[in-house]
Formats: C-alpha cells, sequence, structure tokens
C-alpha cells in the first residue's frame, strides 16, 4: 500500500503513514476476520481516525476523499466507516464499502458492508454484499445460509414465472460460485448445494463448469458425458470438447468428437464454429474452408463469416475467392462495423500486388481508413512505388509522414535508410539513421541497423562502435554481442574475443539456429573442425538457411569429409540454383 506522508491544516487527520510508529495497514489477510492479527499499532491509529472523525467530520471525510483519490484507500474506508457508525448514515459506509471495492480490498469492504447492513437491517442490497464479499474472500461457510436463501428466492422466481425470471437457479449459482478464490472449495460447494444427481442437467452442467474452473478436468469430462447421456445437444458436445481439450492437452479426440456429431447434424452451426476455430489454430487451412463455407451456407446473412473465409483463402492462395469474401463483407457492413478493416484493405492490396496490378494495390492502400497516418499503410505504399521502380515516389511517401511517437519515428528511420541502401546510396542510410539516432541514441535498432550498414561499407570501426554500444544499453540482448563475434570472426581478427562474445550470446538464446552457426564459424576459425561441424549440424537441423550451410559445407570440406559434403552440396544446390557462394564451394568439391 503506498503510504502518504502529509497533514491538512485545521484539525489534523493523517493519512495513513502519518502516524509517527508507520504505515497504517489493512488489518487482516484477505480470507482472515478483519479483527484478527491488528497490531497494537493499528488499533491505535483507528482510535485515532475514530476520535479525529468525531471532531470534525465533515472535514474528515473530505480528506477521506482526497485519501481514496491518492490510493490510500485503507484510511479513506476507515474514515468512512467511523463516520458512518458515528452518525447512524448507512449511506456513509455504503461509500466505504465503493471505496475499498474499487480497489480490490475486499475485507475491508465486508467490514463496511457489515456495518451498512446494520445501519439498514432491511437493505437486501447490503445483505447481498456481504454474501458476495464473504464468497470473495472464501468464507464460503459463513455465507451459506445468506446463498442458499437467495438461490430459494430465484427459484421461487423462476417457478412463478418461468422463461421471465431471466437467468435459472444454476446459473446464478455458477456467477456467484465463480467468485469463490479457492476454486475447490467452489466445486465442493457446488455439490453441496445441488448434489450429484447424474440424471439432473442442470445440476451437472453447473458442476461440469465448475469443475473446469477448478482445473479438474477428468470429473468436468465426467459431469458432461452424464448432461450428454440425457441431452445430446450441440452446445453440449463442444462443452464437451473443450474439456476433453484440456483433461487430454490435445485436440485430435475433442475435434473426432465434434466432427462425427456434425457429420450427423448437418444443420449444427456450433459444432462447426468450434471445428473452424481449431482447423484454423492448427494451420489446417483447406479444413477450414471447408467449414466456413458450411457455415456461411446454413447463415448467408452473418456477415463476419465472409471476412473470416476471406483470410482463410488467402491462405490457401486462392485469391479470386478470397477477394470476393472480402468485398460481400465490406459492401454488407458499415464502417462502425467493421472488424480488421485495414487488415483486409492490405490483404486486398497484396493480392492485386502479386497479380501485378499495381493501380488496384495502391487504391487498396489509399482507401484504408486513416491511411494517411497509419505508418504501415505508408510503408506498403513506398514499397510498392519502389517495386514499380519509381524510387522518387516512395522515398516522398515517407517524407512527407509524420511519425507520433518514439515507436513510429524508429520505423520510419529504419525504412529510410532501407530505401536507401536499395538504391545503392549507403551514405545517405546512415546518414538517415544518425538523425534518428540524435533523437533516440540508445535505441537498439537503430544501433543494430546502423552497424550492418556500416558492415556492407566495409568500416569496420563503425561496426564496432555501434555495436558496442548497443552491448551497452541491452546487455541482455543477444544480437549484439552476436554480431560483433561474427564480424571479428568473419574478418578473421580478435577471434578469441570473439568467441567470448559469441559463447555470451548463446547462454542468452541458446537455440538461435543464427547465433549457434556464428558459434560454429568462430570455432572453423580458430581450428577446431570438431566443434565447429557439431555446431553447425545442430544450428543446420534448426534453420535449413543458405548461410548455415554454406558454413557447413565449408567445414566438411575443411574436414576432407567428401562424401558428407557432396550430400549437402546436392541439397543446398536443389534449394538454392543461383548462390553464387554455393557454386564456387561446388566447383572446390568437384576438384577433389
Amino acid at each position: 500500500m503506498t503510504c502518504f506522508k502529509w497533514t491538512i491544516a485545521g484539525p489534523v487527520f493523517f493519512l495513513a503513514a502519518s502516524l509517527t510508529t508507520g504505515c497504517a495497514t489493512v488489518p487482516a489477510e484477505q480470507g482472515e476476520p478483519a479483527q484478527q492479527k491488528m497490531s497494537a499499532e493499528q488499533k491505535a491509529y483507528e482510535a485515532r481516525v475514530a476520535d479525529m472523525v468525531k471532531q470534525d467530520p465533515l472535514f474528515a471525510l473530505l480528506t477521506a476523499e482526497i485519501a481514496s483519490q491518492r490510493g490510500d484507500t485503507y484510511s479513506a474506508t476507515l474514515a468512512y466507516t467511523e463516520a458512518a457508525k458515528q452518525q447512524r448514515d448507512p449511506d456513509l459506509a455504503k461509500r466505504a464499502v465503493e471505496i475499498s471495492l474499487a480497489e480490490g480490498q475486499l475485507d475491508l469492504a465486508l467490514s463496511a458492508a457489515q456495518v451498512w447492513s446494520e445501519l439498514s437491517p432491511g437493505d437486501k442490497q447490503a445483505s447481498r454484499s456481504i454474501m458476495l464479499l464473504q464468497l470473495g474472500t472464501n468464507r464460503v461457510d459463513q455465507a451459506m445460509p445468506a446463498l442458499k436463501a437467495f438461490l430459494a428466492d430465484v427459484q421461487t422466481a423462476e417457478t412463478a414465472n418461468p422463461g421471465l425470471g431471466g437467468s435459472s437457479t444454476e446459473k446464478v449459482a455458477l456467477d456467484m460460485l465463480q467468485r469463490i478464490p479457492d476454486k475447490n472449495k467452489a466445486y465442493q460447494t457446488g455439490i453441496e448445494l445441488f448434489g450429484n444427481n447424474a440424471d439432473d442437467l442442470e445440476a451437472q452442467t453447473l458442476l461440469a463448469q465448475l469443475a473446469n474452473n477448478s482445473e479438474l478436468y477428468p470429473q468436468a469430462v465426467g459431469h458432461m458425458e452424464n448432461v450428454l447421456r440425457k441431452s445430446p445437444q450441440e452446445r453440449f458436445y463442444v462443452l464437451m470438447a473443450q474439456f476433453m481439450e484440456k483433461r487430454d492437452g490435445n485436440l485430435d479426440a475433442a475435434m473426432q468428437l465434434v466432427n462425427e456429431q456434425a457429420l450427423l447434424h448437418p444443420n449444427w452451426f456450433g459444432a462447426r464454429l468450434y471445428l473452424a476455430r481449431n482447423h484454423t489454430q492448427l494451420g489446417q487451412w483447406a479444413q477450414a474452408r471447408q467449414r466456413f463455407a458450411e457455415m456461411i451456407e446454413l447463415q448467408p446473412d452473418n456477415i463476419p463469416l465472409y471476412s473470416s473465409q476471406g483470410f482463410v483463402l488467402t491462405q490457401l492462395k486462392d485469391y479470386k475467392a478470397a477477394e470476393q469474401h472480402f468485398k460481400i463483407y465490406l459492401d454488407k457492413t458499415t464502417p462502425a462495423e467493421r472488424q480488421n478493416e485495414s487488415l483486409i484493405h492490405a490483404t486486398l492490396s497484396d493480392m492485386a500486388l502479386e497479380r501485378k496490378d499495381y493501380v488496384a494495390a495502391l487504391k487498396w492502400l489509399d482507401t484504408t481508413p486513416n491511411a494517411a497516418d497509419n505508418l504501415d499503410v505508408q510503408l506498403k505504399k513506398s514499397a510498392l512505388f519502389e517495386k514499380q521502380g519509381n524510387a522518387l515516389s516512395a522515398k516522398r511517401v515517407l517524407n512527407q509522414f509524420k511519425p507520433k511517437n518514439e515507436d513510429e519515428s524508429v520505423r520510419l528511420a529504419l525504412a529510410k535508410s532501407q530505401l536507401a541502401e536499395s538504391q545503392k546510396a549507403p551514405a545517405e542510410a546512415a546518414t538517415e539513421l544518425e538523425l534518428a539516432l540524435l533523437n533516440f541514441p540508445d535505441q537498439p535498432d537503430l544501433l543494430y541497423e546502423r552497424a550492418m550498414v556500416a558492415e556492407r561499407q566495409d568500416d569496420l570501426p563503425r561496426v564496432e562502435q555501434f555495436l558496442k554500444r548497443l552491448i551497452a544499453v541491452r546487455p541482455e540482448n543477444p544480437h549484439g554481442y552476436n554480431a560483433l563475434g561474427y564480424t571479428w570472426a568473419e574478418n578473421n581478427i580478435r577471434l578469441e574475443e570473439a568467441y567470448e562474445l559469441i559463447k555470451k550470446a548463446v547462454e542468452l538464446a541458446p537455440n538461435d539456429p543464427f547465433i549457434l552457426d556464428s558459434l560454429g564459424w568462430v570455432h572453423y576459425r580458430l581450428g577446431k573442425l570438431d566443434s565447429a561441424e557439431a555446431t553447425l549440424q545442430k544450428a543446420f537441423g534448426l534453420r535449413q538457411d543458405e548461410e548455415i550451410g554454406l558454413h557447413l559445407l565449408e567445414v566438411l570440406l575443411k574436414s576432407g569429409k567428401k562424401e558428407e559434403a557432396r550430400q549437402l552440396g546436392n541439397s543446398l544446390t536443389v534449394r538454392y540454383p543461383d548462390s553464387k557462394a554455393l557454386k564456387k564451394l561446388v566447383q572446390q568439391l568437384e576438384g577433389i
């Protein structure tokens, strides 16, 4: 709790820490009676507050409001509760409850609610607040009489007005019991209230959800099996599948269960929605397309389905159908209703670019909502112009954009630098980054990219300057160590220092294939061929990247392992037939 050491002129009302003995705190841990574990210091503080409220109640309450605004919930709640007692005013106790609840101080709220109820014994809101707070602080036994009475009233209303009473008794009970922090206790309380009759559909559904919340997944599945025997409805099969996922730790059996029901019931929408979501999560795009198509057939006016299907179709590279679905979604929704509209426009632009329709690609970008203020849109627009060979327009787009924060400033500077490099203007690329570094001198992405620009210019001192700065400002970032170590290894200098830097990078990111590649390469430079081969084999196994493969091939050649080198060379040639570096190594291999 925050302690504020200040006073207000007039009758002095100390806020929390103004007592000479220290900071006043909540008198008990959550779940314990408020009177328990109260220190002598806290008792003295409460007595002092009570006296101050008695001396000048209006000023005390004004100060209590200030305390609540400054985060001193304990002092504010205490002052309002004392004022309520002294003035016999339940509204003041209610305010104390509100203040403590706003900060999640449930024990304080409970103490205040008890005063509220004492001052207004017929107030149902006060008595219900006590019950809910008792549940929320694990005082379930204390809450049980009131909870049973409350649920009985709900049951009576439900019986008298079936279908008009709002939620069922079980749904109301579920809401109440989910407030109990001890989830196992919540589940056992559900059994105590409703029994565990396998033929009671509502009770079994309630217990299944409570068991699931308590991570008692086998029990949750067991209850759902009882439900399905009595009522094999679509929603229950979906719930069953969700509980099975958690029990078994995989989707296979759960999806098989729902798929069987989807085949048996062609009109079950929810089953198909469950399957479509999981197919999407698993990257099973063909199956997802089928499920979304079935749902669209069942509910053709469910317009968001067309957007979802559009994204699925883009994964399958069925761009014509994807565009049709996106356009249906855009045509049949108002701007206020649309979700992911910017992403849809970006995707439609990418698809137009795929077929080299630059006019359409640009149009989709320009018609994106708030396109001029959207950096992602402007970066894509610049890249589009560059792809057409119009570097001047690409540069103008970037120069016209006004970044709104550091993140946008950094991304814009990187884009400008990369555009300059693509136009064979390395000095301009370096200038763009250094201008950004004037405003953000310790920004790691700028430092790293500036070092890489220097490396491509063979400016080793500048590479070292910026990478050393990156290491200093981001000692937990492995890429600075790796880049500097690899630079020295590639230049065959300061190899022992390079090894130590790369070893540090490996400690920070032990399974990064590119960092392992650096480690293998520095081993090679140090003449440790066995270590180099083993490390590069591991790196290549993690990521079959061209450069890692070339390093491994060179190590195999140096080690005289002709057959292994030949097999790897053939494999790399299939993957990278235009690689000049690979062709050079293959020629060496053929000359052996």
